[in-house]
């Protein structure tokens, strides 16, 4: 028995000996943990990192603005550590970086504003408002990459453009050309006439809605075509006989008759021989030379004919025609009445092989 217990009582010994071992153990641990720990913390705080004490958080207000340090929610515990009579929160802390802000003053779509910015730009100034800015638009006071300087007074001119078009007609012309061809009264359109355009366009430049310039920057031209009208000078008529005769000018004369001179006989002015076609004329009227063809507007007696300028008469002045006949029968029929001569249009026709006496003359 007695061994037995004495067994019995070794093994309570060794179980007693093996916990004390294990909380030595774990409180040697803990110990060195702890140690690990703090100097994790001091190295941190070494470094520029954590604080060794409770730690802070920090947040920015603004570029560059008021910093406000926060004890971290990780460790504040509501306990008062004796190191500030308000919460440690809500204290202010001025920021590593923090500058003075720039008191500008903007000027922009009719309205002006005072503003503070820790921008390094004026361009970054107005981003700042939210103030966009087109092309075209202009920055007094400053340019974009200025830096801001207190007191600056930047405006922002609003610069807009459109266009303004204006079409102007040139009306075509008649113009008219004379046709040889064409008889007197007569019109053949050549080609039709189109009015012209000018198309002008001008820009027009805005500052801040009120109109500062206006420029001719286009100008386009349609030339005009002008209308093209032929027209005729002839004018023909017909004779008793039903003939057309072509003329150019027709000149109311007195007419009578004449025949041979005893003094000169059938010699006529210009040497050629007297016959019946054969005309005496003022040549300041009808030059010499000058075929005609005289029609005798009275029923009584016919149309003396196709006939030319040969001759003169002392008697014969202004619009006065001395028509030769073969007897005195003749000059006494004619007598003197009004006659018209028409000077024909074709003067290379022969004009006593139109005539129906010529050959009956020349039969003499």
């Amino acid at each position: 028995m007695k061994f037995m217990y004495k067994k019995s009582g070794m093994r309570r010994g060794l179980k007693l000996a093996v916990f004390a071992f294990s909380v030595i153990a774990a409180l040697a641990i803990s110990v060195v943990a702890g140690a690990v720990i703090s100097g994790q913390h001091a190295g941190k705080a070494l470094d520029g990192g954590e604080s060794a004490g409770p730690a802070l958080r920090v947040s920015d207000t603004g570029r560059g603005g008021v910093a406000v340090a926060d004890i971290s929610d990780d460790f504040y515990d509501g306990q008062d550590y004796g190191l500030y009579d308000e919460d440690v929160r809500s204290l202010p802390l001025e920021s590593a970086d923090a500058e003075e802000p720039v008191n500008i003053k903007v000027t922009v779509d009719g309205r002006s504003y005072s503003l503070l910015t820790f921008s390094d730009s004026v361009a970054g100034a107005l981003e700042e408002q939210d103030i966009v800015l087109d092309t075209d638009d202009v920055i007094n006071g400053a340019d974009l990459y200025s830096e801001p300087e207190n007191g600056m007074d930047i405006s922002v001119v609003r610069v807009s453009s459109k266009t303004r078009t204006e079409v102007e007609t040139v009306p075509y012309e008649t113009v008219y050309v004379w046709d040889a061809d064409l008889m007197e009264g007569e019109y053949v359109t050549l080609n039709n006439g189109s009015d012209g355009k000018i198309t002008r366009t001008y820009t027009l430049v805005y500052e801040n809605g009120e109109l500062v310039s206006e420029e001719l920057t286009d100008k386009q031209v349609v030339p005009k075509v002008n209308k093209r009208v032929a027209y005729g000078s002839r004018s023909s008529f017909s004779n008793s006989r039903g003939e057309r005769i072509d003329y150019t000018n027709c000149i109311k004369c007195y007419g009578t008759a004449y025949i041979p001179d005893a003094r000169w006989g059938y010699q006529t002015y210009v040497g050629e021989r007297a016959r019946p076609g054969v005309i005496a004329v003022d040549p300041d009227v009808i030059p010499l030379g000058t075929k005609v063809y005289i029609e005798c507007p009275y029923s009584d007696i016919g149309d003396y004919g196709y006939a030319i300028a040969w001759d003169v008469g002392t008697h014969v002045k202004g619009n006065w025609v001395d028509l030769f006949v073969e007897n005195m029968n003749e000059v006494y029929r004619w007598g003197a009445r009004d006659v018209n001569v028409y000077i024909l249009e074709d003067q290379s026709i022969d004009i006593f092989a139109l005539r129906s006496d010529y050959f009956v003359f020349m039969d003499k």
